[in-house]
C-alpha cells in the first residue's frame, strides 16, 4: 500500500502539536481519589437500609 506524501506530512505535523495540560499531572489522581472517597461516603451512609424495613 502506497501512502501519499501529503498524508504522511499531515500526520507528522499533527503529531508534533503539543498541548499543555491545564493542571499538574499529580492533580488528576488526587481528583479521582476525592471523587471515589465521596462515593464511598455516600455508599457508607446508606448501609443497612434494607435491613431496617
Amino acid at each position: 500500500m502506497i501512502v501519499p506524501a501529503a498524508l504522511v506530512a499531515a500526520a507528522t505535523e499533527a503529531a508534533e502539536e503539543h498541548h499543555e495540560l491545564p493542571l499538574d499531572a499529580w492533580v488528576y489522581p488526587l481528583i479521582a481519589a476525592v471523587i471515589f472517597f465521596v462515593l464511598f461516603l455516600l455508599t457508607y451512609a446508606f448501609r443497612n437500609v434494607a435491613s431496617k424495613h
